[in-house]
């Protein structure tokens, strides 16, 4: 194999694991609406194809277009979206952050029912985390927090309808499924291995590539709940700054040490120093899955020391903290009296 080559292999076997990290669905579309929901998709909300497709063989590669429409369906899955801002009608908190609809995605449901996203595992056999959908009445699951921005009160399909500016709907009988999909290229593939060439061989070296470079990759993405945690207590803290200014321009103070801006600030800090602490640890267990290896620690031995799973333990203690603190905060708000957060300067 000529060096150009080598490195191309490389390059590709790079790209290949860094996609499926990023959870990237690199099969198009057939249809456009599919392609345009999915670019408006973010975070762990965007992982509803993958985790729809595992939980109910749909086949989105070949969905047609057709199987996608538009308006508040009962009887489809529907994305509530809004487009600019606008007020919360039902929030209760009186937390300005619950008050104001930001643009996005507020909700998904498949019927009535709210849909929740959530990561399996990460398999270091294959590489791949996989991702479940399910439903808000489905026993036993684990899934966090629903679809959209989880606003107080804006929690149904009537309220999502009410707020919505733009709906997208599927009609899953319309969609094929993807056993069959699977089973079709299952086909090809064994047709396509009694042609031992340079291909093959090629296709056998990235395959090692891969597995090393999952290897030292390892499952150093930051939990999903994580991170959606830490982007909302960062959207609070900035309607606290926010709030703050436009009330000194009105010639008013904060009321005291436990007004609800002081405990979202406190709380940013703290989550922030966790967050950091967390992404120290996972950084410290990729490194240490290397001298793992390079001390030549075998799998399964119990008796062997583990720099890798220490720091693992490390990023689950930093990521059990920040559900804490961000639980806590939560609860705490909720029994401000925000009328009161703020006095005249005296």
């Amino acid at each position: 194999m000529k060096k150009s080559q080598f490195r191309k292999l490389v390059k590709e076997a790079i790209a290949s694991v860094l996609a499926e990290k990023a959870g990237i669905i690199t099969e198009k579309f057939q249809s456009k609406t599919a392609s345009k929901l999915y670019g408006k998709l973010k975070g762990t909300d965007a992982k509803f194809f993958q985790a729809f497709a595992k939980t109910y063989s749909v086949d989105w590669a070949n969905a047609p277009e057709e199987a996608f429409g538009k308006g508040p369906d009962p009887k489809k899955v529907n994305f509530f979206f809004v487009n600019k801002d606008k007020k919360n009608p039902f929030a209760k908190s009186g937390y300005s952050y619950d008050l104001t609809i930001r643009p996005g995605l507020i909700g998904v449901t498949r019927g009535k029912e709210k849909i929740h996203v959530s990561r399996d595992r990460y398999d270091r056999s294959t590489g791949k985390t996989t991702y479940s959908a399910t439903g808000e009445k489905s026993k036993g699951r684990n899934t966090g927090s629903a679809m959209g921005d989880n606003l107080d009160q804006l929690h149904n399909y009537k309220r999502f309808a009410e707020v919505a500016d733009e709906v997208i709907t599927i009609d899953l009988t319309k969609i094929g499924d993807s056993k069959d999909l699977k089973a079709s290229r299952a086909a090809a593939k064994a047709g396509a291995t009694a042609l031992i060439d340079a291909k093959t061989v090629a296709q056998q070296n990235r395959s090692r590539y891969e597995t090393i470079l999952r290897d030292r990759l390892a499952n150093s993405s930051p939990g999903d709940q994580i991170i959606k945690m830490v982007d909302a207590v960062t959207k609070m803290y900035k309607s606290t700054v926010d709030k703050q200014l436009a009330m000194l321009k009105k010639k008013k103070v904060s009321s005291g040490w436990n007004d609800s801006a002081t405990k979202v600030q406190r709380a940013y800090r703290d989550i922030l120093q966790d967050f950091e602490y967390y992404l120290r640890a996972e950084n410290s267990a990729v490194k240490g899955a290397d001298r793992d290896k390079a001390a030549k620690l075998k799998a399964g031995d119990k008796a062997s020391w583990s720099e890798e799973k220490y720091y693992q333990k490390e990023m689950l203690k930093y990521a059990r903290g920040i559900q804490s603190k961000f639980k806590t905060l939560k609860a705490d708000l909720n029994k401000v009296d925000t009328s009161k957060d703020y006095i005249d300067l005296r």
